[in-house]
């Protein structure tokens, strides 16, 4: 009788199908305890008591079916809806938020490290008033954007129920669309509950085919409106136009530099008030260049960006600054994008526009 060689080991390997398979939808509870963060001495006025967050989310489990789900090793993507108590009723009431998110596996074992990260529309009940509420100077508007992070632990309680510990930080800002803009940061320990459901199904695992490891040149523009303080002041209109060189790293992610054009109206006032001198017509403008790095999941990409001002004549937020970017891919050239702008931790403004891939 003949035997079974190496080669026809390795042939069987290889056409082996993967017998685990995984539930297609979930839905999960959450419960953050925290408290807000006085990152700034003035947001001491409004920290009272504890704060508590409610959080529900409805998550698909991604099977690779998608060349970068494969390579994220098939993360979870959902919305998440949020009810919050701040902790001070009087000055802040509740808070409530509603985002798009993406869970990323760190790792596969029985205790499950992940990460979830998303942002979208926030909402706090009780914004600064210069007559009502004149003590929360951290938030000037009802709506706000709306960042969440969450690194958590996950444990398989049964077939299909989870349970999850997990630290996570809440950050409301408008982006100094309306002043006052310190932002309400908020670290919570939470603790979830997950039940799974649906059909199971196979992760599809092909070879992954890498990018073309090649450089490419996006120009975008954007627009934006902010203010400055005092609280109350006309709106500010703020432009801007990029020129950026890209290089993808596998499926996962690229990197680049470029430079910035900024046109910030504001900026003559603000030099008029903070010197002796006079404006010219050169305060409102501002170049830069910068280095990015960015996470694509398909035709989404999230960017980090830090850059240096080579020309700025207002001089009062100091040279550096940074953004957090979504791209939305329309075609193979045309993509969306939305912007938040800031120097380190304070946020310049938010912007919209388009840009194109040449």
């Amino acid at each position: 009788m003949k035997g079974f060689t190496q080669s026809d080991i390795d042939i069987s390997q290889k056409n082996e199908v993967p017998t685990k398979s995984y539930f297609p939808f979930g839905i999960k509870a959450t419960f953050h305890h925290g408290a807000i963060s006085s990152h700034r001495a003035e947001v001491n006025e409004i920290i009272e008591g504890h704060t508590q967050a409610y959080e529900l989310s409805f998550y698909k489990t991604t099977m690779g079916n998608k060349k970068w789900q494969q390579s994220y090793n098939y993360p979870k993507t959902g919305f998440s809806a949020l009810a919050m108590n701040l902790g001070n009723k009087k000055e802040l009431g509740m808070g409530f938020g509603i985002f798009p998110f993406i869970e990323l596996p760190i790792n596969q074992r029985k205790i499950n490290w992940r990460f979830k990260i998303g942002y979208g529309l926030g909402y706090i009940e009780k914004p600064f008033d210069r007559k009502t509420n004149y003590k929360n100077v951290a938030i000037g508007s009802n709506f706000n954007a709306l960042i969440y992070a969450n690194l958590l632990w996950e444990i398989k309680l049964a077939k299909a129920l989870n349970t999850s510990m997990g630290l996570s930080l809440i950050h409301f800002s408008n982006g100094s669309f309306e002043r006052p803009n310190l932002g309400i940061n908020i670290f919570s320990l939470n603790t979830g509950v997950t039940y799974s459901f649906g059909e199971k199904k196979v992760h599809v695992n092909n070879k992954i085919e890498e990018r073309p490891h090649k450089w490419s040149k996006k120009i975008t523009i954007g627009i934006g409106l902010k203010e400055i303080p005092p609280a109350d002041g006309k709106k500010y209109v703020v432009s801007t136009c990029s020129f950026n060189f890209m290089k993808t790293r596998a499926e996962k992610s690229s990197f680049g530099f470029g430079t910035d054009l900024f046109y910030n109206s504001s900026l003559s006032d603000l030099n008029t008030r903070d010197s002796a001198s006079t404006s010219n017509s050169f305060d409102n403008i501002r170049v830069g260049i910068a280095g990015m790095y960015s996470f694509d999941f398909g035709k989404v990409s999230v960017s980090v960006a830090m850059g240096g001002y080579l020309f700025s004549n207002y001089k009062g937020n100091g040279l550096i600054y940074n953004r957090l970017e979504t791209r939305y891919s329309v075609s193979d050239k045309l993509f969306l994008r939305f912007a938040m702008k800031t120097h380190i931790a304070v946020a310049d403004f938010l912007e919209c526009g388009v840009g194109y891939n040449f």
